[in-house]
């Protein structure tokens, strides 16, 4: 498959987490420096609290004219697998998709903060995790960093397995649970 761009709700790369709220919109508490500088994910212990707080910050940071990047990905479709490469810089803040499937992830390069409304873990290049379908991850790239999906789909067309594993919004799930058991970050 050819290698294509796409556009994520992003922050730009060195983008500082305190300007995503200028203008005089209020911080959303998902996101906070320690004491190192390092950004940091706060989550609530409710899961439906953290589902909201992603929307928000998805909208807030589509709300930032000229503040998205567009990122490397690479599509390969095999024997009833699609894997789905995507290149983060460092420094990038991003969300991603609903997924309607469970998926492998792998860190293939690099070093990244993920953030699910299960929970969310610093991982790095070699971590291999499964995730259950309804989840939605948000990152911070500490490196630059090569973050892998690998889905089961019989489809071969792009745009069909993407409306296959993927969605905008919860609701297009049919209130889909996710049970912590089975949490992408524990």
């Amino acid at each position: 498959m050819p290698h294509v761009e796409e556009k994520y709700p992003v922050a730009v790369p060195n983008y500082r987490p305190l300007d995503l709220y200028a203008g005089g919109r209020q911080p959303l508490d998902l996101i906070a420096l320690d004491a190192a500088g390092e950004i940091v994910f706060q989550i609530d212990p409710d899961p439906l609290v953290v589902r909201a707080q992603i929307t928000a910050l998805k909208d807030q940071l589509l709300s930032q004219p000229g503040q998205h990047v567009e990122m490397p990905v690479e599509h390969i479709v095999l024997d009833g697998f699609y894997t789905r490469k995507l290149f983060i810089k460092k420094g990038t803040i991003l969300v991603g998709k609903i997924h309607r499937k469970a998926c492998v992830n792998i860190v293939a390069m690099g070093d990244i903060s993920v953030m699910t409304e299960t929970g969310y873990q610093r991982v790095r290049a070699g971590h291999t995790q499964t995730s259950p379908a309804g989840l939605q991850k948000v990152g911070y790239a500490h490196e630059d960093t090569i973050f892998i999906n690998v889905f089961r789909t019989d489809q071969t067309d792009i745009t069909l397995i993407e409306a296959e594993i993927a969605c905008e919004s919860h609701e297009q799930l049919a209130g889909a649970f996710i049970d912590k058991r089975e949490a992408l970050c524990p």
